[in-house]
């Protein structure tokens, strides 16, 4: 980081907010529609399979950098007994309020307006589950705190199930004007991209956004990140389709990188050296 930590996750809360209302053109109608549907699922079935790892039927939820929590909602009907979602930005959590009241979910549901280095201490050791989905690690300007975070909010026995882009994928730089993805950025890039074309992710539509900044973590940051605090790993995948709508093409090629992946990782259900 070229900045402390609070710079980044400012600028970036303000940049959501203002695509907030791109976001809500695009897809609110629809999705207020959608949700009302007691078999409403919008996770794909690489997710589906990492959340079977530890199950979600009775259990506890916080999703963290929910967006508009289509996706905790989608927990929630494949049965979680409870489901906290947490954004910064104050646009988007008023977006998923909406979303929760068409399903119904009120009484079982609560979103958080809140910084995810800064939850209230309320939700420590609350959960089953901690979800992140696509796109998450790569704002987050420091890792090692996201997963002290992490495991705070783990309950013993707990899990951290994560859905997110694979980083050899953020080695590429998406073409214009329908031109192919390029290889650009080196893998051990240590400093973060700052981007003001705008988080139009459904259309594609670039805009003079306020500045959003994204960072690069390698593979072994990932999994040693969660290692570090005592988390075991219970399932991996590598996936390769696109999951993120990022550099799109490159589904398609031959020379194609892996794209996205799935990691589940288990808190101890007792202080590793503990005794029964």
């Amino acid at each position: 980081m070229t900045r402390d930590r609070k710079y980044y996750t400012d600028a970036n809360r303000e940049s959501w907010d203002e695509a907030a209302d791109r976001h809500r053109a695009a897809n609110q109608a629809r999705l207020l529609q959608d949700v009302r549907n007691t078999d409403y699922n919008a996770l794909d079935h690489f997710l589906i399979e990492a959340l079977a790892v530890p199950g979600v039927a009775g259990k506890s939820v916080v999703q963290l950098c929910c967006n508009n929590a289509k996706d905790l909602l989608s927990v929630m009907r494949m049965g979680a007994a409870r489901g906290v979602g947490v954004d910064a930005s104050t646009a988007f959590i008023a977006q998923g309020e909406e979303l929760v009241a068409a399903a119904d979910l009120q009484d079982r549901m609560e979103l958080i307006v809140s910084d995810v280095y800064e939850l209230p201490d309320r939700l420590t050791g609350q959960f089953d589950i901690v979800l992140i989905t696509v796109g998450v690690f790569g704002w987050m300007p420091d890792l090692p705190l996201f997963y002290r975070v992490i495991e705070r909010l783990l309950k013993p026995g707990g899990y951290f199930v994560i859905e997110d882009m694979h980083p050899v994928l953020m080695m590429y730089e998406p073409g214009k004007n329908g031109a192919p993805s390029t290889l650009q950025w080196s893998y051990f890039k240590q400093d973060p991209w700052r981007d003001t074309e705008g988080l139009d992710y459904f259309e594609h539509k670039d805009y003079e956004g306020k500045p959003a900044y994204s960072f690069m973590f390698k593979l072994d940051d990932i999994l040693m990140g969660g290692l570090g605090v005592g988390l075991a790993l219970r399932h991996f995948k590598e996936i390769d389709v696109d999951i993120s709508h990022f550099c799109q093409d490159l589904e398609h090629v031959d020379s194609k990188p892996p794209l996205g992946f799935t990691m589940v990782m288990e808190k101890p259900a007792q202080p590793i050296g503990g005794t029964e």
